[in-house]
Order: structure tokens, then C-alpha cells, then sequence
């Protein structure tokens, strides 16, 4: 007659659900301790790529933003350089004026040639020397086209881009050389002169409204963020009291598995002991 104690089955099923209790207290200390209750992809892999998705969201809205502001900037340094541009243009054309009157010889009109070509050299360096982090704005060279046309990326996606275009500023593409000192020259200077103004004007309206533009993208931009990241918090962000509940019970779980499993092999070890 045989005999035999199977009493290893008992054993490993208080082993199995002992092991179990650990790794779901592991779960939840991970989660406390991060704050994430998706810091495991095993946790939930739906919610996890979503979320992720989110997160690339809220970032680069975070970029387009920053980019937007810092185009806005590149905007106003233009606007101003133009405004210094345009002030020295007007008084050009208030000494052509002065000029055209003969009240005045030749004499005087050399002298008001001088302070317009000084003008003149003025506008055209300005135009020449007006930069923003070394980029040259106002000679039609700037922008990754070299067009003078500036390409802002104001959204976080392909294709979320705004574009501003700033003409060449330049008193020699402007109005050209004034000369106040023949009857010729002081009868096309006008025009040439009301032209340039006129193309300022068309630049820094165009300046204005892409200001006003990327103002209300980076609005726009900040409620899309705000939104994401408050989806994201609902999907990622640990319910303290629920996951503190979640570690008492567990915590008692593996407690009770551990004594179970040493009640277990005490038994087994008086058994056997009795048998011998």
C-alpha cells in the first residue's frame, strides 16, 4: 500500500497569488511615487498612446507659441527700422518742396541736396544694418527663401504656418537718387518720393496685420494647450486617495499571502516530521 502527501499544491497556489499581490503593490507604490498612473504601458495601453499624442500636442503648442512671440518680435524691430525709414523720407520730400520754390539760387538748393543725400545714406543704412539675430530684414534678402518673405511655424502640426512678407526698404530701391539741384530731377522727385512712402506704408501695413495675426494665433494656440492638458492630466494623473486605498488593501493582501504561505510550510514540515 502506498502513501503519499501532496501538500506542494497548496504551497504554490499561496505562492502564485502571493506573487500576484507583490506585483500589484508594486503597480500601485510606482504610481504614487511618480504621480503617473500610466508610468507602465502594461497599466493601460489605450489610454497610454493617447495620452502620448497629448503630450506631443501640449509641447508643441508650447513651441508654436514660443515661436510665434519671438516672430512678433522680428516684427516690431522691422516696424521700427520702417518708422525711422519713413520719417526720413517725409522730410526728403518737405525739402524737395522747399526746393522747387524759386525763391531760392542755386546756392541753397546745394545745400538742401546735401542734408537730402544725408537722409538718403541714413534710410539706406538703416535698411542695410536692421537685423534680427543676424538676419537681415528690411533688404529683401531675409526668410529661409531669401524673398524677404519670414515663415512663422505657429502650430503644433505640418502646415500650421504663417507668413509675412517685407519688402526691400532700401532709400536706393525706394525712391531711387533725388536730386534737387535741376529743374528735371525737382519734377520726378515727387513722384519717386510719394511712391516710397507709399510702399511704406503698404509694408508696415502688411507688418501690422501679420502682428495682429500670430497675436491671435498664439490665443488660439494657448486654449488648444490648456484643453490637452487638461485631457491628459484626466487620463495620467494619480487619484491619491483612490491609490492610497489601493495600497492599504494591497498591502494587507500580501501580508495575509505571506503568512499563509509560512502556515503552509509549517504544516508541511510537522507532517512530514510526524511521518518520520
Amino acid at each position: 500500500m502506498s502513501f503519499s502527501i501532496n501538500s506542494n499544491i497548496g504551497s504554490q497556489q499561496s505562492n502564485f497569488y502571493a506573487n500576484q499581490n507583490q506585483n500589484n503593490l508594486n503597480k500601485t507604490l510606482s504610481a504614487l511615487s511618480s504621480a503617473d498612473k500610466l508610468s507602465s504601458a502594461a497599466t493601460d495601453a489605450a489610454s497610454l498612446a493617447i495620452s502620448e499624442k497629448l503630450l506631443a500636442l501640449i509641447s508643441g503648442s508650447g513651441q508654436a507659441i514660443q515661436n510665434a512671440n519671438e516672430s512678433i518680435g522680428l516684427i516690431q524691430v522691422a516696424d521700427g527700422a520702417l518708422l525711422g525709414i519713413e520719417d526720413n523720407t517725409q522730410r526728403i520730400r518737405t525739402l524737395t518742396l522747399q526746393a522747387s520754390n524759386d525763391t531760392l539760387n542755386d546756392g541753397d538748393r546745394a545745400i538742401i541736396q546735401q542734408e537730402i543725400d544725408s537722409l538718403s545714406e541714413s534710410s539706406e543704412d538703416i535698411a542695410t544694418s536692421t537685423s534680427y539675430n543676424g538676419i537681415k530684414l528690411l533688404d529683401g534678402s531675409g526668410g529661409s527663401r531669401g524673398n524677404g518673405t519670414f515663415v512663422t511655424q505657429n502650430g503644433p502640426d505640418s502646415g500650421d504656418t504663417h507668413s509675412v512678407s517685407i519688402g526691400d526698404a532700401r532709400a536706393s530701391t525706394l525712391i531711387g537718387n533725388i536730386d534737387v539741384t535741376t529743374q528735371a530731377g525737382r519734377d520726378t522727385a515727387l513722384t519717386s518720393l510719394d511712391g516710397g512712402l507709399k510702399e511704406i506704408s503698404n509694408i508696415r501695413a502688411n507688418l501690422g496685420a501679420a502682428q495682429n495675426g500670430l497675436a491671435s494665433s498664439i490665443r488660439n494656440t494657448s486654449v488648444s494647450q490648456i484643453n490637452a492638458a487638461s485631457a491628459a492630466s484626466q487620463l495620467r494623473d494619480v487619484d491619491f486617495a483612490l491609490e492610497s486605498a489601493n495600497f492599504s488593501r494591497q498591502n494587507i493582501f500580501t501580508q495575509t499571502g505571506t503568512f499563509a504561505q509560512a502556515q503552509g510550510n509549517a504544516n508541511k514540515s510537522n507532517l512530514v516530521g510526524l511521518l518520520g
